[in-house]
């Protein structure tokens, strides 16, 4: 005998001895005795064939000649493994009551064949016997199972010499290799009703499987568990649930076990947890169970909505844990006693109480309305009503400030603001109104040597400039911005505070005029002190705004039709307390209307003179015979003009500089002309607001 060892396989081929004890491989050839020549009689040969387990074995002839007889009594070679007879073969061809092997191959159900050779005390004539290969095969036991069942509870996996299982999602497999037992332990369910059921219901439940589910709900609610739909757990008719069972514990109580196909009753637990148990054995199909569990709890009365307000959610009753959220309508605030909230939960206790007392919804007031600057705050819907939908009109204190939209009614809306209409919560503002004057009903008049005095409200922008150089003028524009001349505040420019600003006033000295302190001088960046009167224009800056009114108002700045209000031979209207003929400075304001002149003469006068030149950014206004004309202290007062059509004063010029001798003939008053700066001055007003601003002691 030889030992052949092959990866994985070993086969053990056996004599005809009692006890084999040496393998052979697993392929190998069979024949009879003295194969190729005629057997002999009473010939015996046995053969124990094997493979390792998950194979089998294989067996087919290539020559097979032996004594034909019925039923092959006499020669014959018989196919076993253990018990179970395979074939018995003989003769040389297949007849109705004998076999023999032909192309047929013959293979043992598992890794054993047994093959016998016998031939009896006499053949009649010379058989030659038989010869046969054998080799061991993989059995594919996943697709040809040793028994009636699937080898694998789920999935089946061949591989050489045997197979192996595994098990889906949600399962293990069991230590006997097969079986898939359910994971199904350690589920916690803590919603106040649900369901649960054996694992695949209601499809069979798997075997070898311990479930356990576990319901906790909060303290104060008691469960009932009802069985709902098929109820089939294998029982047994003597003796209670000894295969597979259900219980249930509940606090102290225990329920069950539970088998057979009727359902339990509906289980009051009175315990706020309950345990579900289940266990299966290895047999048995059955389809289970299914629970549907709720839970109850002591009630809560049922809220009432307050006036103006609703409830959310709205149910049928509030038990332990339930809450309600308290919303009001539009235009209400929700307020606890008289402290408002942002909103408003009440949840219900064991004993049946609300943890919170219920809220009130209270209408919604805005307050009063901030108060306007230079303006005024109407009631629409009611004296002093504040509260939602109420409306208001901001008006201003005209004519000196007008609106600066047209948006002016506020409505108290739902979130506590007064709101436009735009949808504005920042309130409007009152803007100066320029150009007002006692003098725009009627056109200056009067051509007249020298100066006549102002009445109040004349000259409403006329400002008084006095400062350690002595006195000049300005005029006010808006409210807290003073136009001048460059020379008159130049040497001030670092010095703001130094500089006395007064409005309103007719007299020089007068106790009633408006006192104003400067923050800042902004001088324009050309000018160039002592090198003549080129870009003369300056900006004083006031720390406070001034109230307007009739004596107190700004002045316009020169729109698209400065050139036609400033051209030669229109009349300016020019005023201040500078120097009079008699050589004084003017204790009250004087002013004089005076033409523009021609450029070209003005050039030409001043050019036969030594200076300062007359330029493009100047204009010129006198008369060529002289005797009316601004003079020294009246530096930086406006040259004004009316725009007839929109009757309003408008700034031309800028009081700068003249012939020695004021009001000579032959020569005329040189101003600034304003409309050559205007973008310099909104500019400079702009950008020195739009920057951040110091405290209120200095600049």
């Amino acid at each position: 005998m030889r030992l052949l060892a092959l990866p994985g396989l070993l086969c053990a081929l056996v004599a005809a001895s009692p006890d084999p004890k040496w393998p052979e491989p697993v392929f190998g050839r069979l024949a009879s005795p003295g194969f190729p020549e005629p057997y002999a009689n009473n010939q015996e040969r046995r053969w124990a064939l094997e493979a390792p387990p998950g194979y089998r074995l294989r067996l087919y002839f290539t020559h097979f000649h032996l004594e034909l007889s019925y039923r092959c009594e006499y020669d014959f070679v018989k196919l076993s493994a253990g018990t179970k007879a395979l074939a018995t073969l003989c003769g040389w061809e297949s007849t109705d009551t004998e076999r023999a092997p032909g192309n047929h191959s013959f293979s043992s159900p598992g890794p054993r064949l047994e093959v016998a050779f016998r031939s009896d005390y006499s053949n009649e004539q010379p058989f030659t016997g038989f010869e046969a290969f054998y080799a061991a095969e993989d059995i594919d036991e996943c697709h040809e199972p040793p028994g009636d069942a699937p080898p694998c509870d789920h999935h089946c996996h061949n591989h050489l010499g045997g197979f192996y299982c595994s098990c889906r999602a949600g399962y293990a497999l069991h230590r006997d290799g097969r079986t898939c037992s359910a994971l199904c332990s350690g589920q916690v369910l803590t919603e106040r009703s649900g369901e649960l059921s054996s694992p695949e219901y209601p499809e069979p439940y798997p075997k070898l499987s311990s479930c356990d589910y576990s319901i906790r709900l909060d303290e104060g609610l008691r469960i009932a568990l009802d069985f709902v739909g098929s109820f089939d757990v294998e029982a047994h008719p003597e003796v209670q649930c000894p295969y597979d069972f259900l219980k249930i514990q509940a606090g102290s109580r225990e329920y069950g076990p539970f088998c057979g196909t009727t359902p339990p009753p509906r289980i009051e637990t009175q315990s706020n947890t309950a345990t579900i148990t289940f266990v299966t054995d290895d047999s048995g199909d059955h389809t289970g169970w299914k629970i549907r569990y709720t839970s109850t709890a002591q009630r809560c009365p049922d809220p009432r909505a307050p006036p103006n307000g609703r409830i959310s959610p709205v149910q049928s009753q509030y038990v332990l844990k339930d809450s309600f959220s308290v919303f009001c309508d539009t235009g209400f605030e929700l307020l606890q006693g008289s402290l408002p909230l942002k909103s408003f939960a009440a949840v219900c206790q064991r004993d049946g109480t609300w943890d919170r007392p219920m809220p009130q919804c209270s209408v919604v007031d805005c307050g009063p309305p901030d108060e306007l600057p230079n303006g005024r705050v109407d009631y629409i819907t009611g004296p002093e009503v504040t509260s939602y939908q109420a409306a208001v009109r901001y008006r201003c204190a005209e004519p000196f400030y007008s609106i600066n939209s047209n948006d002016s009614k506020y409505v108290c809306e739902a979130d506590g603001f007064w709101t436009s209409s735009r949808g504005e919560k920042s309130l409007p503002s009152c803007e100066p109104v320029c150009g007002l004057s006692a003098r725009a009903a009627r056109a200056p008049g009067g051509r007249i040597v020298g100066g006549r005095a102002a009445r109040p409200g004349d000259f409403p922008w006329q400002v008084l400039l006095r400062g350690a150089g002595g006195t000049a003028a300005g005029a006010l524009l808006g409210d807290r911005w003073v136009l001048t001349a460059a020379h008159a505040v130049f040497e001030l420019r670092d010095d703001a505070p130094g500089l006395d600003v007064r409005l309103g006033a007719l007299r020089r000295l007068d106790p009633q005029a408006v006192r104003a302190r400067a923050q800042a001088v902004l001088v324009h960046p050309g000018y160039a002190h002592g090198a003549g009167f080129d870009h003369d224009v300056a900006l004083v800056r006031l720390r406070d705004p001034v109230a307007l009114g009739r004596s107190v108002a700004p002045i316009c700045l020169p729109g698209r039709a400065a050139g036609a209000l400033a051209g030669a031979g229109a009349v300016g209207s020019v005023a201040g307390w500078g120097l009079t003929r008699r050589g004084f400075l003017a204790g009250s304001l004087l002013y004089v209307d005076v033409p523009v002149a021609d450029p070209r003469a003005c050039a030409a006068a001043y050019e036969q003179r030594p200076g300062p030149r007359v330029t493009s950014n100047m204009l010129c206004a006198g008369l060529e015979a002289g005797g009316r004309d601004s003079c020294r202290g009246d530096s930086g007062g406006a040259l004004a003009f009316l725009d007839e059509g929109a009757r309003r004063w408008v700034a031309g010029g800028i009081v700068s500089w003249g012939s020695v001798q004021c009001g000579e003939a032959g020569q005329y008053g040189v101003y600034t002309k304003v409309a050559n700066y205007v973008p310099w001055i909104e500019d400079s007003i702009a950008n020195f607001s739009a920057r951040p601003q110091p405290g209120k002691d200095g600049f």
